[in-house]
Protein backbone atom coordinates (compact mmCIF):
# COMPACT_ATOMS: atom_id res chain seq x y z
CA UNK A 1 0.00 0.00 0.00
CA UNK A 2 2.52 2.24 0.66
CA UNK A 3 4.16 2.05 -2.51
CA UNK A 4 0.94 2.43 -4.37
CA UNK A 5 0.86 5.66 -2.27
CA UNK A 6 4.45 6.51 -3.12
CA UNK A 7 3.99 5.93 -7.12
CA UNK A 8 0.76 7.89 -7.21
CA UNK A 9 2.40 11.00 -5.40
CA UNK A 10 5.46 10.78 -7.59
CA UNK A 11 3.38 10.30 -10.75
CA UNK A 12 1.10 13.30 -9.84
CA UNK A 13 4.52 15.88 -8.76
CA UNK A 14 5.97 14.85 -11.76
CA UNK A 15 2.57 15.85 -13.66
CA UNK A 16 2.63 19.34 -11.79
CA UNK A 17 6.59 19.85 -13.15
CA UNK A 18 6.36 18.42 -16.81
CA UNK A 19 3.72 21.66 -16.93
CA UNK A 20 6.45 24.15 -15.95
CA UNK A 21 8.55 22.76 -18.64
CA UNK A 22 8.59 25.46 -21.37
CA UNK A 23 11.91 27.31 -22.88
CA UNK A 24 10.83 30.37 -21.07
CA UNK A 25 13.33 32.97 -21.82
CA UNK A 26 14.57 35.71 -19.76
CA UNK A 27 16.66 38.53 -21.94
CA UNK A 28 14.44 39.91 -24.16
CA UNK A 29 17.26 41.08 -26.65
CA UNK A 30 17.79 36.99 -26.83
CA UNK A 31 13.40 37.33 -27.72
CA UNK A 32 13.42 39.55 -30.06
CA UNK A 33 16.48 37.41 -32.22
CA UNK A 34 14.56 34.76 -31.87
CA UNK A 35 10.97 36.29 -32.99
CA UNK A 36 12.98 37.87 -36.02
CA UNK A 37 15.01 34.69 -36.78
CA UNK A 38 12.04 32.31 -36.25
CA UNK A 39 9.28 34.92 -37.39
CA UNK A 40 7.42 34.42 -34.38
CA UNK A 41 5.85 37.00 -32.15
CA UNK A 42 6.88 37.09 -28.11
CA UNK A 43 4.46 36.12 -25.35
CA UNK A 44 5.83 38.34 -22.40
CA UNK A 45 4.94 37.26 -18.88
CA UNK A 46 5.72 39.96 -17.09
CA UNK A 47 5.99 38.90 -13.40
CA UNK A 48 7.27 40.00 -9.93
CA UNK A 49 7.93 36.21 -8.70
CA UNK A 50 5.75 36.52 -5.51
CA UNK A 51 2.70 34.51 -5.15
CA UNK A 52 -0.56 36.23 -5.38
CA UNK A 53 -4.03 35.06 -6.76
CA UNK A 54 -3.21 36.37 -9.80
CA UNK A 55 -0.53 34.50 -10.32
CA UNK A 56 -2.35 31.23 -8.95
CA UNK A 57 -4.80 31.47 -11.52
CA UNK A 58 -2.73 32.59 -14.32
CA UNK A 59 -0.76 29.15 -13.46
CA UNK A 60 -4.02 27.04 -13.23
CA UNK A 61 -6.35 28.59 -16.09
CA UNK A 62 -4.13 29.45 -18.47
CA UNK A 63 -0.55 28.02 -18.43
CA UNK A 64 -1.78 24.82 -17.33
CA UNK A 65 -4.46 24.35 -20.44
CA UNK A 66 -4.08 22.60 -23.47
CA UNK A 67 -4.60 26.01 -25.61
CA UNK A 68 -1.34 26.96 -24.02
CA UNK A 69 1.05 24.10 -24.54
CA UNK A 70 -0.33 24.21 -28.17
CA UNK A 71 0.47 27.74 -28.64
CA UNK A 72 3.69 27.30 -27.06
CA UNK A 73 5.36 25.96 -29.77
CA UNK A 74 3.73 29.28 -32.27
CA UNK A 75 5.69 32.02 -29.86
CA UNK A 76 8.89 32.85 -27.95
CA UNK A 77 8.46 32.63 -24.13
CA UNK A 78 9.97 35.75 -22.85
CA UNK A 79 9.54 35.89 -18.75
CA UNK A 80 9.98 39.35 -17.25
CA UNK A 81 11.19 39.61 -13.62
CA UNK A 82 10.12 42.77 -12.49
CA UNK A 83 10.83 42.10 -8.88
CA UNK A 84 13.76 44.66 -8.83
CA UNK A 85 12.00 48.06 -9.53
CA UNK A 86 15.39 49.42 -10.80
CA UNK A 87 16.12 46.53 -13.57
CA UNK A 88 15.52 47.39 -17.50
CA UNK A 89 13.08 44.48 -16.94
CA UNK A 90 10.81 46.56 -14.83
CA UNK A 91 10.67 49.26 -17.57
CA UNK A 92 10.06 47.02 -19.99
CA UNK A 93 7.49 45.50 -17.78
CA UNK A 94 5.66 48.86 -18.00
CA UNK A 95 5.81 49.66 -21.57
CA UNK A 96 3.86 46.18 -21.94
CA UNK A 97 1.31 46.59 -19.10
CA UNK A 98 0.83 50.18 -18.95
CA UNK A 99 1.55 49.89 -15.50
CA UNK A 100 4.04 50.03 -12.83
CA UNK A 101 3.95 47.06 -10.79
CA UNK A 102 1.20 44.92 -12.61
CA UNK A 103 1.69 41.40 -14.34
CA UNK A 104 -0.12 39.64 -16.95
CA UNK A 105 0.84 38.88 -20.04
CA UNK A 106 1.55 40.57 -23.42
CA UNK A 107 2.11 39.74 -27.32
CA UNK A 108 5.37 41.78 -28.87
CA UNK A 109 6.20 41.85 -32.23
CA UNK A 110 9.92 41.24 -33.22
CA UNK A 111 10.14 45.31 -32.96
CA UNK A 112 9.24 45.19 -29.40
CA UNK A 113 6.02 46.77 -30.46
CA UNK A 114 2.99 45.43 -28.25
CA UNK A 115 -0.04 43.95 -30.43
CA UNK A 116 -3.60 44.82 -28.96
CA UNK A 117 -3.86 45.34 -25.30
CA UNK A 118 -2.30 43.37 -22.30
CA UNK A 119 -3.97 41.00 -19.90
CA UNK A 120 -3.63 42.78 -16.34
CA UNK A 121 -6.86 42.02 -14.85
CA UNK A 122 -6.32 38.34 -14.36
CA UNK A 123 -9.90 36.73 -14.09
CA UNK A 124 -10.95 33.26 -16.04
CA UNK A 125 -13.33 35.23 -18.59
CA UNK A 126 -10.46 37.72 -19.14
CA UNK A 127 -7.77 34.84 -19.37
CA UNK A 128 -10.30 32.92 -22.06
CA UNK A 129 -10.94 36.02 -24.04
CA UNK A 130 -6.39 36.72 -24.47
CA UNK A 131 -6.59 33.14 -25.28
CA UNK A 132 -9.65 33.75 -28.08
CA UNK A 133 -7.15 37.41 -28.88
CA UNK A 134 -3.71 35.17 -29.03
CA UNK A 135 -5.14 32.18 -31.44
CA UNK A 136 -6.69 34.91 -33.85
CA UNK A 137 -2.59 36.58 -34.02
CA UNK A 138 -1.12 33.21 -34.73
Amino acid sequence: MKKLLFILTLAFTLQLSAQDNFNWLTDYKVALEQSKAQDKVILAYVTDNHKTEASAVLKTTFFSSEDFKTMSSKVILLNLDISDKNSYNARLGIHYMNNPSVIGLALINEYNDKIGDPLTDITADNIASFIIFLNSKL
